[in-house]
């Protein structure tokens, strides 16, 4: 490999810290037990942005995409005056404020990260998935607490409790991106990625595109179900035809299936695993419908999801909001002034008429630059279009408007959505 070639990898793992890899952080800092709380994680995040710095003049750039900055930008701009001025959680002030700082390193790191990078993202995706996927597997197979049923984590004990917790959104999440990059890397061409391997990338994105699905189905995380739903069509639509889907497998491909399925046929007489996963998926399909009636009937519906009951409580708190001052809504009620869990509307909540419109209309050209990476010929951007979705859902479902993971994700968009790769004399000039 030439230093090049050793820089763009290396600039490419630095990204990947900030954005795909956290659960896997997680998993080492939780379950294996690396490092002291969020000091493992704070170092961690530092090496990344360490493995961003290339030998490029400090005064040099590339373009990201520039709409997408330009309201992105004037949003958080906007959500900063009320962090300093109006911020109605003063206990998270340092935290934030670390959280922006890393955020601001990021952002200025990736400005200095070659286009090229785009070649080498896919397959360092690939591997960190399948990686991350294997560690929740492991995870859930060593602990006894586990049930089967059950949302799948990475569990440790509380703080505050002696109960089990974890996360299983964020492994959901690996798991969706895990299948997208899977089903991408079988199925289109491999002009615009580095492949270090052929025969062993081609094998490990059809183990990892099952190994996705399997974790996405242990997670039972209903944003991400509704996103594949979403996204398959998108994939089937403007990426991969259905009459040329089989075309990209070769034979070594068909040999690993025959191998998969007499295995799967043995486990499923041994251990009953198509009753394992029908239980599984009656039991989804039950608590999806019961959300999607809670929700649409505001709390009306005869049987309520508790999580979604969440949600409409804040929604109907919102209501009493408005009928006390409707006025506070054109300014704002201030930073972190209720948890809403609908990132959209509390960005009216707390940011008023000018920050909620700058934040849907940031999402909207989110979509329109997401429409564009679909048509693209390069596995990178039909990724980040289809992953953009799972963030697009999310608005609507968790987190609040400036959550760190979130904005990690929009940098990322911000970076890359239609910023093309060129020709290697032109590598300095970079269209958007």
């Amino acid at each position: 490999m030439t230093i090049k070639q050793i820089t763009l990898v290396k600039n490419a793992i630095g990204i990947l810290i900030f954005w795909i890899a956290p659960p896997l952080i997680y998993f080492f800092k939780e379950k294996l037990g690396f490092g002291g709380g969020s000091v493992f994680t704070g170092i961690v995040y530092v090496s990344g942005l360490v493995f961003m710095l290339n030998h490029f003049h400090a005064k040099v750039g590339h373009k990201p995409n520039t709409f997408l900055l330009l309201l992105g930008g004037t949003f958080f701009s906007v959500a900063m005056i009320y962090f300093f001025l109006m911020n109605k959680e003063m206990t998270m002030f340092n935290t934030d404020l670390i959280n922006f700082a890393l955020i601001f390193g990021f952002f200025f790191s990736l400005l200095r990260v070659d286009n090229q990078v785009q070649k080498y993202l896919p397959v360092l995706i690939l591997i960190i998935t399948f990686l991350t996927s294997c560690a929740l597997i492991y995870s859930v197979a060593t602990n006894p607490n586990y049930v089967f049923g059950t949302r799948a984590t990475v569990q440790y004990t509380s703080k505050t409790t002696e109960n089990f917790t974890g996360n299983p959104y964020i492994y959901s999440r690996n798991g969706l991106a895990g299948f997208l990059i899977s089903f991408l890397i079988i199925n289109r061409s491999w002009d615009s990625i580095k492949v270090p391997h052929v025969y062993l990338t081609r094998l490990l994105a059809h183990i990892n595109v099952w190994f996705s699905l399997i974790v996405i189905i242990l997670t039972q995380t209903r944003a991400t179900i509704l996103t594949l739903l979403m996204a398959i069509p998108c994939m089937l639509l403007f990426m991969v035809p259905v009459k040329s889907m089989f075309s990209h497998i070769k034979k070594q491909s068909y040999i690993f299936y025959a191998i998969a399925i007499g295995n799967l046929y043995y486990f499923a007489t041994k251990l009953r695993i198509v009753e394992l996963f029908d239980s599984y998926y009656n039991t989804f399909f039950n608590l999806f419908i019961r959300a999607m009636s809670t929700g649409v009937t505001l709390g009306k519906s005869a049987e309520v999801d508790e999580s979604a009951m969440g949600r409409v409580n804040n929604i109907n708190y919102i209501k009493q909001l408005w009928n006390t001052s409707k006025i506070d809504f054109v300014f704002g009620h201030g930073y972190r002034y209720r948890y809403i869990d609908i990132p959209m509307l509390e960005s009216l909540v707390n940011f008023g008429v000018f920050g909620f419109i700058l934040f849907a209309g940031f999402h909207v050209t989110f979509l329109y630059f997401a429409y564009r990476c679909f048509k693209s010929n390069t596995i990178f951007q039909n990724f980040i279009g289809l992953f953009y979705l799972n963030t697009f859902v999310g608005m609507f479902t968790s987190g609040r408007p400036m959550d760190f993971a979130y904005w990690v994700s929009f940098l990322i968009f911000i970076r890359f959505m239609n910023v093309e790769m060129v020709k290697e004399k032109n590598e300095i000039e970079n269209p958007v």
